[in-house]
């Protein structure tokens, strides 16, 4: 699913309606299911997709991938915010730029379910793109809690103790499980 807090204008939706056959576009969402294990929309056709939008949560077989898009020009320190790439496990943060802004990529992750449910109720996809967008106005305020989150969990594979993080941090903190 891609999602954006600001509702899509009705030219861009047309444009992302076209991008797939696969594709459901709403306002805020553009929502798109494979069937089977080799259908993928590809690296170059998703950052078409976040041209307009400004969250990407996936799911496949239990793993999540999360992309939160950030401008630059509203991060107070980008590079203490880029700094943090880790590619040598299971889950991994990285983060590139498309276009003028920068992409935040969490992938690999688990999440605890029921932990999830209780946090975000039944539209679990949904509900974490708009979490998504709490991270985002947390990195924009300068509060990297939940960017630490993400590094010990993709470094360590475990999940920080929640007491004293951001309320971004804490709920990630409470939906991630270790793998």
């Amino acid at each position: 699913m891609f999602y954006s807090p600001k509702p899509l204008n009705k030219e861009a939706r047309a444009i992302v309606s076209k991008m797939s056959s696969h594709v459901d576009v709403s306002a805020h969402t553009a929502e798109i299911t494979y069937h089977g294990d080799s259908a993928d929309l590809g690296e170059a056709r998703r950052e078409k997709f976040l041209e307009h939008y400004e969250v990407e949560v996936r799911e496949s077989y239990d793993w999540w991938d999360i992309s939160i898009m950030l401008e630059e020009a509203r991060l107070p320190d980008v590079e203490a915010v880029t700094q943090n790439e880790e590619t040598d496990s299971e889950a991994t943060l990285t983060f590139d730029r498309i276009g003028d802004r920068l992409r935040l990529r969490l992938e690999g992750c688990h999440l605890d379910y029921d932990a999830c449910h209780s946090e975000f109720g039944e539209d679990l996809m949904r509900m974490l793109a708009e979490f998504a967008i709490d991270i985002r106005d947390e990195l924009y305020a300068g509060k990297i809690d939940a960017l630490k989150v993400m590094i010990t969990y993709c470094r360590e594979n475990k999940v920080l103790k929640s007491r004293g993080l951001s309320p971004a941090a804490k709920t990630l903190s409470t939906i991630l499980e270790s793998i």
